[in-house]
Protein backbone atom coordinates (compact mmCIF):
# COMPACT_ATOMS: atom_id res chain seq x y z
CA UNK A 1 0.00 0.00 0.00
CA UNK A 2 2.80 2.82 0.90
CA UNK A 3 4.68 1.15 -2.00
CA UNK A 4 1.61 2.17 -4.62
CA UNK A 5 1.10 5.22 -2.95
CA UNK A 6 4.87 6.54 -3.21
CA UNK A 7 4.50 5.73 -7.01
CA UNK A 8 1.41 7.52 -7.37
CA UNK A 9 3.15 11.34 -5.34
CA UNK A 10 6.21 10.56 -7.43
CA UNK A 11 3.94 10.58 -10.69
CA UNK A 12 2.24 13.73 -9.60
CA UNK A 13 4.96 15.60 -8.79
CA UNK A 14 7.74 14.37 -10.95
CA UNK A 15 10.40 13.09 -8.55
CA UNK A 16 11.67 9.90 -7.45
CA UNK A 17 11.57 7.19 -9.45
CA UNK A 18 8.93 9.12 -12.08
CA UNK A 19 11.96 11.99 -12.31
CA UNK A 20 13.66 12.18 -15.61
CA UNK A 21 16.75 14.01 -14.83
CA UNK A 22 20.23 12.30 -15.31
CA UNK A 23 23.01 13.84 -12.50
CA UNK A 24 25.91 15.97 -14.47
CA UNK A 25 29.35 14.43 -15.30
CA UNK A 26 31.32 16.31 -12.18
CA UNK A 27 34.10 15.59 -9.92
CA UNK A 28 35.61 12.69 -10.29
CA UNK A 29 33.25 11.88 -13.16
CA UNK A 30 34.30 14.93 -15.10
CA UNK A 31 34.55 13.96 -18.97
CA UNK A 32 37.76 13.22 -20.66
CA UNK A 33 38.78 11.16 -23.79
CA UNK A 34 41.44 8.91 -21.86
CA UNK A 35 40.10 5.94 -23.32
CA UNK A 36 40.17 7.07 -27.04
CA UNK A 37 43.60 8.14 -26.19
CA UNK A 38 44.38 4.69 -24.52
CA UNK A 39 48.36 3.69 -26.24
CA UNK A 40 47.31 0.21 -26.56
CA UNK A 41 44.09 -0.89 -28.60
CA UNK A 42 44.08 -4.69 -29.69
CA UNK A 43 40.64 -5.39 -31.89
CA UNK A 44 38.35 -8.39 -30.59
CA UNK A 45 35.18 -8.45 -31.98
CA UNK A 46 32.49 -9.31 -29.39
CA UNK A 47 34.68 -9.33 -26.76
CA UNK A 48 32.58 -8.59 -23.43
CA UNK A 49 34.30 -10.42 -20.12
CA UNK A 50 38.16 -9.68 -18.74
CA UNK A 51 39.69 -11.37 -16.40
CA UNK A 52 43.17 -12.22 -14.92
CA UNK A 53 44.61 -15.81 -13.76
CA UNK A 54 48.01 -15.81 -12.74
CA UNK A 55 50.35 -14.43 -15.34
CA UNK A 56 47.59 -14.21 -17.70
CA UNK A 57 44.76 -11.97 -18.93
CA UNK A 58 41.84 -13.54 -20.71
CA UNK A 59 38.79 -12.39 -22.79
CA UNK A 60 35.88 -13.78 -23.36
CA UNK A 61 34.15 -13.25 -27.07
CA UNK A 62 31.13 -15.12 -27.97
CA UNK A 63 31.87 -18.64 -27.37
CA UNK A 64 35.60 -18.19 -27.44
CA UNK A 65 38.14 -17.70 -24.52
CA UNK A 66 41.21 -15.59 -26.05
CA UNK A 67 44.37 -14.83 -23.58
CA UNK A 68 46.77 -12.47 -24.34
CA UNK A 69 50.32 -13.43 -25.80
CA UNK A 70 53.41 -12.33 -25.50
CA UNK A 71 53.48 -9.70 -28.34
CA UNK A 72 50.21 -8.34 -27.92
CA UNK A 73 47.99 -10.94 -29.95
CA UNK A 74 44.63 -12.48 -29.12
CA UNK A 75 45.81 -16.56 -29.02
CA UNK A 76 42.75 -19.43 -28.33
CA UNK A 77 42.66 -20.80 -24.95
CA UNK A 78 39.22 -22.40 -25.23
CA UNK A 79 35.78 -23.19 -27.21
CA UNK A 80 32.43 -23.47 -25.23
CA UNK A 81 29.43 -24.66 -26.99
CA UNK A 82 27.18 -21.59 -25.95
CA UNK A 83 28.33 -18.26 -25.21
CA UNK A 84 30.01 -17.11 -22.54
CA UNK A 85 28.30 -14.52 -19.98
CA UNK A 86 30.73 -14.01 -17.27
CA UNK A 87 34.28 -15.10 -15.92
CA UNK A 88 35.82 -14.98 -12.35
CA UNK A 89 39.14 -16.19 -11.40
CA UNK A 90 39.14 -18.86 -8.33
CA UNK A 91 42.67 -18.18 -7.66
CA UNK A 92 44.60 -21.16 -9.66
CA UNK A 93 41.96 -21.43 -12.48
CA UNK A 94 38.96 -19.90 -14.21
CA UNK A 95 35.16 -19.85 -13.09
CA UNK A 96 33.43 -19.27 -17.00
CA UNK A 97 29.84 -19.08 -16.83
CA UNK A 98 27.71 -20.06 -20.17
CA UNK A 99 24.43 -18.69 -21.93
CA UNK A 100 23.00 -22.20 -20.65
CA UNK A 101 23.38 -21.52 -16.68
CA UNK A 102 26.04 -23.57 -16.54
CA UNK A 103 29.61 -22.65 -14.75
CA UNK A 104 32.79 -24.18 -15.91
CA UNK A 105 36.05 -24.17 -14.08
CA UNK A 106 38.99 -24.03 -16.62
CA UNK A 107 42.55 -25.17 -14.94
CA UNK A 108 43.56 -25.21 -11.52
CA UNK A 109 42.81 -27.66 -8.80
CA UNK A 110 39.22 -27.91 -9.49
CA UNK A 111 39.66 -28.07 -13.24
CA UNK A 112 36.81 -30.07 -15.21
CA UNK A 113 33.96 -29.19 -11.96
CA UNK A 114 30.76 -27.72 -13.72
CA UNK A 115 28.28 -26.08 -10.97
CA UNK A 116 24.71 -24.98 -11.40
CA UNK A 117 23.38 -22.33 -9.15
CA UNK A 118 19.79 -23.03 -10.09
CA UNK A 119 17.47 -24.30 -13.08
CA UNK A 120 16.33 -21.38 -13.78
CA UNK A 121 19.11 -18.98 -13.66
CA UNK A 122 20.18 -18.76 -17.40
CA UNK A 123 20.89 -14.62 -17.13
CA UNK A 124 24.63 -14.91 -15.49
CA UNK A 125 26.05 -11.15 -15.69
CA UNK A 126 28.77 -11.80 -13.34
CA UNK A 127 30.35 -14.02 -11.19
CA UNK A 128 32.73 -12.94 -7.81
CA UNK A 129 34.95 -16.09 -5.76
CA UNK A 130 36.02 -15.68 -1.92
CA UNK A 131 37.53 -18.51 -0.43
CA UNK A 132 35.32 -21.95 -1.32
CA UNK A 133 32.04 -20.02 -2.35
CA UNK A 134 31.11 -18.49 -5.88
CA UNK A 135 28.70 -15.35 -6.11
CA UNK A 136 26.21 -15.89 -9.26
CA UNK A 137 24.85 -12.80 -10.21
CA UNK A 138 21.71 -13.46 -12.66
CA UNK A 139 20.13 -10.28 -13.97
CA UNK A 140 16.76 -11.35 -15.24
CA UNK A 141 14.19 -14.46 -14.35
CA UNK A 142 13.77 -14.70 -17.78
CA UNK A 143 15.97 -14.20 -20.74
CA UNK A 144 19.97 -13.95 -21.52
CA UNK A 145 22.03 -10.86 -20.98
CA UNK A 146 21.46 -9.96 -24.50
CA UNK A 147 18.05 -8.77 -23.47
CA UNK A 148 18.93 -6.79 -21.47
CA UNK A 149 17.56 -3.49 -23.14
CA UNK A 150 14.39 -5.45 -23.42
CA UNK A 151 14.75 -6.08 -19.67
CA UNK A 152 15.12 -2.45 -18.71
CA UNK A 153 12.37 -1.39 -21.36
CA UNK A 154 9.68 -3.62 -19.50
CA UNK A 155 11.29 -2.37 -16.10
CA UNK A 156 12.33 -5.51 -14.76
CA UNK A 157 13.66 -6.38 -11.01
CA UNK A 158 13.73 -10.29 -11.76
CA UNK A 159 17.61 -10.58 -10.97
CA UNK A 160 18.87 -12.48 -7.86
CA UNK A 161 22.21 -13.15 -6.53
CA UNK A 162 23.47 -16.87 -5.35
CA UNK A 163 26.35 -18.64 -3.79
CA UNK A 164 27.56 -22.06 -4.59
CA UNK A 165 30.16 -23.84 -2.54
CA UNK A 166 32.87 -24.75 -4.78
CA UNK A 167 33.30 -28.23 -2.98
CA UNK A 168 30.21 -29.41 -2.52
CA UNK A 169 28.21 -27.91 -5.64
CA UNK A 170 25.39 -26.78 -3.32
CA UNK A 171 23.78 -23.26 -3.84
CA UNK A 172 21.21 -20.97 -2.27
CA UNK A 173 19.87 -17.59 -3.23
CA UNK A 174 21.02 -14.47 -1.11
CA UNK A 175 18.52 -12.36 -2.72
CA UNK A 176 16.26 -11.26 -5.05
CA UNK A 177 14.04 -8.65 -6.73
CA UNK A 178 16.83 -6.58 -8.21
CA UNK A 179 16.73 -4.51 -10.92
CA UNK A 180 19.26 -6.37 -13.06
CA UNK A 181 22.61 -7.00 -10.83
CA UNK A 182 24.88 -6.56 -13.23
CA UNK A 183 28.29 -6.45 -11.05
CA UNK A 184 29.47 -8.21 -8.07
CA UNK A 185 31.92 -8.00 -5.24
CA UNK A 186 33.02 -9.43 -1.91
CA UNK A 187 34.45 -6.84 0.28
CA UNK A 188 34.90 -9.00 3.50
CA UNK A 189 32.08 -11.46 4.21
CA UNK A 190 30.11 -9.09 3.05
CA UNK A 191 28.29 -8.71 -1.08
CA UNK A 192 28.60 -5.71 -2.93
CA UNK A 193 26.53 -5.74 -6.41
CA UNK A 194 25.56 -2.99 -8.98
CA UNK A 195 22.05 -2.62 -9.71
CA UNK A 196 21.72 -1.43 -12.96
CA UNK A 197 18.32 0.20 -13.40
CA UNK A 198 18.38 1.64 -10.38
CA UNK A 199 22.05 3.01 -11.04
CA UNK A 200 23.51 2.30 -7.53
CA UNK A 201 25.94 0.30 -5.46
CA UNK A 202 24.42 -1.83 -2.80
CA UNK A 203 26.14 -3.59 -0.08
CA UNK A 204 24.45 -7.03 1.56
CA UNK A 205 25.65 -9.19 4.16
CA UNK A 206 25.54 -12.90 2.74
CA UNK A 207 24.69 -14.16 6.18
CA UNK A 208 22.05 -11.81 6.56
CA UNK A 209 20.80 -10.05 3.19
CA UNK A 210 17.42 -8.41 4.46
CA UNK A 211 19.02 -5.36 5.45
CA UNK A 212 20.32 -3.88 2.29
CA UNK A 213 22.98 -0.92 1.68
CA UNK A 214 22.78 1.51 -0.86
CA UNK A 215 26.51 2.81 -1.09
CA UNK A 216 25.85 5.29 -4.04
CA UNK A 217 23.16 6.02 -5.79
CA UNK A 218 21.66 8.12 -8.77
CA UNK A 219 24.90 6.75 -11.52
CA UNK A 220 25.17 9.20 -14.96
CA UNK A 221 24.91 5.54 -16.49
CA UNK A 222 24.27 1.42 -16.24
CA UNK A 223 26.56 0.08 -13.77
CA UNK A 224 28.11 -3.18 -14.84
CA UNK A 225 30.76 -5.00 -13.95
CA UNK A 226 33.03 -4.47 -10.20
CA UNK A 227 36.76 -5.68 -10.34
CA UNK A 228 39.42 -5.82 -7.53
CA UNK A 229 41.75 -3.20 -8.45
CA UNK A 230 45.77 -2.91 -6.02
CA UNK A 231 43.59 -0.08 -4.34
CA UNK A 232 39.81 0.01 -4.38
CA UNK A 233 37.42 -1.25 -7.03
CA UNK A 234 37.06 -0.46 -10.95
CA UNK A 235 33.02 -0.20 -11.87
CA UNK A 236 32.32 -0.69 -16.30
CA UNK A 237 29.02 1.51 -16.95
CA UNK A 238 28.43 -0.18 -19.87
CA UNK A 239 25.80 2.45 -21.28
CA UNK A 240 25.12 6.55 -20.00
CA UNK A 241 21.69 7.50 -18.92
CA UNK A 242 19.57 10.18 -20.98
CA UNK A 243 16.67 12.42 -20.02
CA UNK A 244 14.94 10.82 -23.10
CA UNK A 245 15.07 7.25 -22.03
CA UNK A 246 14.34 8.46 -18.67
CA UNK A 247 10.99 9.61 -19.87
CA UNK A 248 10.22 6.65 -22.42
CA UNK A 249 10.62 4.58 -18.91
CA UNK A 250 7.92 6.84 -17.41
CA UNK A 251 5.29 6.05 -20.24
CA UNK A 252 4.25 2.09 -20.40
CA UNK A 253 1.79 2.31 -23.31
CA UNK A 254 4.64 4.00 -25.59
CA UNK A 255 7.25 0.74 -24.36
CA UNK A 256 4.65 -2.11 -24.90
CA UNK A 257 4.02 -0.83 -28.59
CA UNK A 258 7.67 -0.04 -29.34
CA UNK A 259 9.02 -3.73 -28.06
CA UNK A 260 5.88 -5.35 -30.35
CA UNK A 261 6.49 -2.81 -33.04
CA UNK A 262 9.86 -1.92 -33.57
CA UNK A 263 12.87 -3.92 -34.57
CA UNK A 264 15.12 -4.14 -31.86
CA UNK A 265 18.01 -2.22 -33.16
CA UNK A 266 16.01 1.23 -33.42
CA UNK A 267 14.10 0.85 -29.75
CA UNK A 268 14.55 4.67 -28.14
CA UNK A 269 16.96 2.49 -26.02
CA UNK A 270 20.85 2.57 -24.36
CA UNK A 271 23.11 0.37 -26.46
CA UNK A 272 26.72 -0.44 -26.30
CA UNK A 273 27.46 1.21 -29.62
CA UNK A 274 25.15 4.00 -31.97
CA UNK A 275 25.73 6.08 -34.98
CA UNK A 276 25.89 2.89 -37.40
CA UNK A 277 22.30 3.34 -38.77
CA UNK A 278 20.43 6.37 -40.22
CA UNK A 279 17.29 4.96 -39.05
CA UNK A 280 18.12 4.44 -35.49
CA UNK A 281 15.79 6.77 -33.04
CA UNK A 282 15.54 10.67 -33.55
CA UNK A 283 17.07 9.72 -37.34
CA UNK A 284 20.24 10.95 -38.39
CA UNK A 285 19.03 14.16 -39.03
CA UNK A 286 18.18 15.00 -35.41
CA UNK A 287 21.74 13.84 -34.06
CA UNK A 288 23.74 15.65 -36.75
CA UNK A 289 24.56 18.21 -38.72
CA UNK A 290 27.16 18.00 -41.77
CA UNK A 291 28.27 14.44 -40.49
CA UNK A 292 29.05 16.30 -36.56
CA UNK A 293 27.49 14.98 -33.80
CA UNK A 294 25.07 18.10 -32.48
CA UNK A 295 26.01 18.81 -29.23
CA UNK A 296 22.50 18.90 -27.92
CA UNK A 297 21.86 15.45 -29.20
CA UNK A 298 20.67 12.18 -26.91
CA UNK A 299 24.08 9.97 -26.24
CA UNK A 300 22.80 6.51 -26.99
CA UNK A 301 26.23 4.86 -26.25
CA UNK A 302 29.63 6.02 -24.74
CA UNK A 303 32.22 4.31 -22.58
CA UNK A 304 32.77 4.83 -19.21
CA UNK A 305 34.88 2.96 -15.98
CA UNK A 306 34.83 4.09 -12.72
CA UNK A 307 37.61 3.98 -10.37
CA UNK A 308 35.73 3.24 -6.73
CA UNK A 309 37.97 3.92 -3.53
CA UNK A 310 37.71 1.47 -0.72
CA UNK A 311 34.25 3.02 0.64
CA UNK A 312 32.82 2.47 -2.90
CA UNK A 313 32.69 5.90 -3.85
CA UNK A 314 34.05 7.44 -7.16
CA UNK A 315 37.71 8.81 -7.09
CA UNK A 316 38.50 8.84 -11.03
CA UNK A 317 36.85 7.81 -14.54
CA UNK A 318 37.52 6.80 -17.66
CA UNK A 319 35.71 8.31 -20.90
CA UNK A 320 34.86 7.67 -24.19
CA UNK A 321 32.74 11.10 -25.05
CA UNK A 322 29.74 10.53 -27.82
CA UNK A 323 32.08 10.99 -30.75
CA UNK A 324 34.49 8.69 -29.17
CA UNK A 325 35.24 4.97 -30.60
CA UNK A 326 35.66 3.10 -27.29
CA UNK A 327 31.69 2.58 -26.20
CA UNK A 328 30.25 0.17 -24.35
CA UNK A 329 32.66 -0.86 -21.37
CA UNK A 330 31.49 -4.53 -20.19
CA UNK A 331 34.63 -5.16 -18.13
CA UNK A 332 37.57 -3.70 -16.63
CA UNK A 333 40.36 -5.20 -14.50
CA UNK A 334 43.96 -4.26 -13.40
CA UNK A 335 47.09 -6.53 -15.20
CA UNK A 336 50.96 -5.94 -15.87
CA UNK A 337 50.74 -2.05 -14.36
CA UNK A 338 48.08 -1.62 -16.74
CA UNK A 339 44.07 -0.77 -16.85
CA UNK A 340 42.56 -3.09 -19.24
CA UNK A 341 39.13 -2.10 -20.59
CA UNK A 342 36.50 -4.04 -22.59
CA UNK A 343 34.49 -2.17 -24.52
CA UNK A 344 31.69 -4.43 -26.82
CA UNK A 345 30.34 -2.40 -28.75
CA UNK A 346 33.42 -1.02 -30.77
CA UNK A 347 35.07 -4.77 -30.80
CA UNK A 348 38.24 -3.95 -28.89
CA UNK A 349 40.44 -3.90 -25.58
CA UNK A 350 42.47 -0.89 -24.40
CA UNK A 351 44.84 -0.34 -21.89
CA UNK A 352 46.18 2.60 -20.23
CA UNK A 353 49.66 2.69 -17.64
CA UNK A 354 48.21 3.34 -14.45
CA UNK A 355 51.08 5.30 -13.58
CA UNK A 356 49.30 7.93 -16.59
CA UNK A 357 46.41 8.27 -14.47
CA UNK A 358 47.45 10.51 -11.59
CA UNK A 359 47.41 10.44 -7.88
CA UNK A 360 43.88 9.11 -8.08
CA UNK A 361 45.00 5.81 -9.67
Amino acid sequence: MISALTRAWDNLLGVGEAAVTVPPLDGALLPNRLLDEADVRLPLEGVDSLATVGSELLASSGKVLHVLGDEAVWGLRHSFETEIAAMAATGDGLAVALASGDIVVEGGRLDGHTYRAAPEVTCITALAVSGGDLYVANGAAQGSPDDWQRDLLQRGASGSIWKVDLESGASSRIAGGIAYPAGLAVDGGQIVYSEAWRHRLVRIDAANPGQPQVLHTDLPGYPGRIAPAAQGYWLSVFAPRTQLVEFVLREPGYRKRMIAEVPRPYWVAPTLRTGRSFYEPLQGGSVKHLGLLKPWAPTMSAGLCIRLDDAFQPSLSLHSRADGATHGVTSVVEFRGRIWAAARGDGLVVAIPLGELGDGA
